[in-house]
């Protein structure tokens, strides 16, 4: 799923006013990525569906017409029909690009805590690591939980454009190994409190899921971002202490010396 040629200004790399290149970030960031999320899931959404969500869907768009065609005599429009995700795969794997976003995508898809728990554990002890971020959250699953035969996932990432790619897997077997990556947990899963901040409570916020606001809170949305400054990142003192952060880690890893490592 590919988002409108606006959405490519959110992320770019161009000079500044004296002429010096850099990564350009707009705070529409965070909103065009869950925008591009709410579309992509959406885009799959009937190919996941199970046969009593689509009778569901179906007396719902029934009602929806009838509302239409006697102007709201015989019965009120109902709102669109969304599907209960939870019924449709047992995992979900969403891009952890950062905590709004992850709010704005539980939000949008209606899921549970519990749903979501495994991405913010991935963005809690990895950051945001792109789209790779959902294969930390997959292995996070089979190191705590483990997946069973038949069991379905839903895989969520996003990138630059912006796209955003959804995949849906049924397991073949039973799988439960300990990542390496995740060996520090012991196979216990983590908690809410185990979090940072807590993901189970109302939230709002101009990066949630346009499908969650109306056209003029959407339309309001849209001109506080662009209305908004952009940051560069091109300060020469910075990217000189980044590079040389870069070269202590380097030396530390060949020395073999961990505590620096740690300490850097």
């Amino acid at each position: 799923m590919h988002r409108a040629a606006a959405a490519c200004s959110a992320l770019n790399w161009e000079p500044d006013e004296e002429g010096i290149n850099g990564c350009v970030i707009t705070k529409t960031l965070p909103s065009e990525a869950a925008s591009v999320l709410d579309k992509g899931v959406r885009k799959m959404t009937p190919r996941i569906m199970t046969w009593g969500q689509y009778a569901e869907a179906a007396v719902n768009y029934f009602q929806i017409g009838v509302a239409r065609l006697s102007s709201g005599k015989l019965c009120t429009a109902p709102r669109p029909y969304q599907p209960d995700y939870t019924r449709c795969a047992d995992y979900f794997l969403m891009h952890a690009g950062g905590y709004a976003i992850l709010r704005g995508v539980q939000k949008g898809l209606r899921l549970p805590a519990e749903q979501m728990l495994p991405s913010f554990a991935s963005l809690r002890d990895f950051g945001n690591t792109s789209s790779a971020s959902t294969w930390y959250t997959w292995s996070y699953i089979e190191s705590t939980v483990g997946v069973r035969k038949g069991q379905t996932v839903l895989q969520v990432g996003v990138g630059g454009g912006m796209k955003s790619g959804v995949a849906y897997w049924r397991a073949l077997r039973d799988v439960r190994d300990i990542h390496p990556c995740w060996a520090h947990l012991g196979g216990k899963p983590l908690t809410e409190a185990d979090l940072p901040r807590p993901i189970s409570n109302e939230y709002k916020s101009i990066f949630d899921m346009p499908s969650t606001r109306t056209a003029a809170e959407q339309q309001q949305a849209i001109k506080a971002t662009d209305a908004a400054p952009r940051v560069t990142y091109t300060d020469v003192d910075k990217a000189a202490a980044a590079a040389e952060v870069i070269r202590l880690h380097a030396e530390a890893v060949t020395s073999g010396d961990l505590d620096a490592v740690a300490a850097l």
